[in-house]
């Protein structure tokens, strides 16, 4: 995910239009990434099936639950419910 990001700002500092694009930022492969893998894994990026998981992922991770969005900074108790017990412990 990380090199996906990087691949998309290096285009975009060097002015292409449509930086967000996945056929601008095809010819950025990271070094780290072997040439037999690069077109396999833009293959994929570009799948109906990656987009509508990334999609509901993302949907999924900013829907409120419990009064609040969901993270992983507040284990697995709700900062809403959190705050509560805090609240009755002083």
């Amino acid at each position: 995910m990380k090199h996906r990001k990087r691949q998309k700002k290096t285009a975009r500092d060097r002015g292409f239009q449509g930086w967000n694009d996945v056929a601008v930022w095809r010819d950025f492969k990271p070094i780290y990434i072997p040439e037999d893998i690069w077109p396999h894994y833009l293959e994929h990026m570009t799948s109906e099936r990656f987009t509508q998981r990334s999609q509901s992922g993302a949907g999924n991770r900013n829907r409120p639950i419990h009064g609040g969005v969901t993270t992983h900074t507040g284990s697995s108790v709700p900062f809403a419910a959190h705050a509560k017990r805090m609240v009755r412990l002083i």
